[in-house]
């Protein structure tokens, strides 16, 4: 059966699983391009898994001058760069619960990039494993042939003129998932961060949205993310069906990242977008519509 109540391991088809273990990376360390992905990038030079090569959620997966992720051809240059090929079996890791390192690993799927898998755990668990870490930051990579962009996975992600039209009041075959807090939720919190890219200034949630905080799918002791059938119980509650048509979003499509994740890449919910937009472009929008 398609939708949420399909098997987890429907990976077979990409050769890859999208969750690995710890066991799992200490097996096949060499045979990967181990990336971490952190919402603090200082801490990389702190102590990371030997091999890895940090990338900048912030300065390295986002367009350096409009307000977007990386467009194909600057996705390509950045592959050649940290040394992945197409054919390359990346695995991404990094502090906050993974958030982070989701989202690249949601840019990787969009931009057609099949073989990226994400390390159950994240730093924390790595750490609480009592496993090797290294200050020392790996070499240049050798350079690759030019990375070849596929045309991206448009299905895998909602835009504003996608929300507007389709999904807002969450209309019959629809679901809108905010995994915001739920202080942010119910357009409570007033002190924000001011980043150039979530300057907003209203509170408050899309119309129809039903909400699901991103650390409810993670172990809040260990990191990890929470066992399958638990994970498939919480969308469930929510109104995930199959069938559905979800739409997710956070503040910048980090912790957005995570859900689409879990929905589409763990229990293989067919029909999932994640709108990187989030609410610091919805929040700021002119003359739409938003509940508290």
């Amino acid at each position: 059966m398609r939708g949420i109540g399909a098997a987890a391991d429907g990976w077979s088809a990409r050769q890859v699983p999208p969750l690995v273990s710890d066991e799992w990376l200490e097996e096949h360390r060499g045979d990967v391009v181990l990336l971490e992905v952190d919402e603090e990038p200082s801490v990389y030079y702190a102590g990371h898994i030997p091999g890895a090569f940090p990338l900048d959620w912030l300065d390295d997966l986002h367009h350096p001058v409009q307000r977007s992720f990386l467009d194909g051809e600057s996705f390509g240059r950045l592959m050649r760069r940290v040394g992945v090929s197409n054919d390359s079996h990346v695995v991404l890791y990094g502090d906050s619960a993974n958030y982070f390192a989701a989202s690249a690993y949601w840019l990787f799927r969009y931009h057609g990039h099949e073989r990226v898998s994400l390390l159950d755990g994240g730093r924390r668990w790595w750490l609480m494993r009592g496993r090797d870490l290294t200050e020392d930051v790996p070499r240049r990579r050798e350079e690759k042939p030019p990375y070849t962009v596929r045309p991206v996975n448009r299905e895998f992600r909602a835009t504003r003129d996608d929300m507007l039209s389709r999904y807002v009041g969450a209309p019959p075959g629809t679901l809108v998932l905010d995994c915001r807090s739920v202080e942010e939720y119910d357009g409570k919190v007033t002190d924000m961060v001011d980043l150039p890219i979530e300057r907003h200034r209203v509170t408050g949630h899309i119309p129809g949205a039903a909400h699901l905080s991103a650390s409810e799918l993670v172990d809040p002791g260990t990191g990890r993310l929470l066992p399958i059938d638990r994970l498939r119980r919480l969308y469930a509650e929510r109104g995930v069906h199959e069938g559905v048509d979800v739409a997710l979003y956070c503040r910048v499509a980090e912790r957005s990242a995570l859900l689409w994740f879990v929905l589409h890449e763990l229990l293989r919910h067919p029909d999932v977008r994640n709108y990187d937009g989030g609410w610091a472009e919805y929040g700021s929008l002119m003359d739409v519509p938003i509940e508290r």
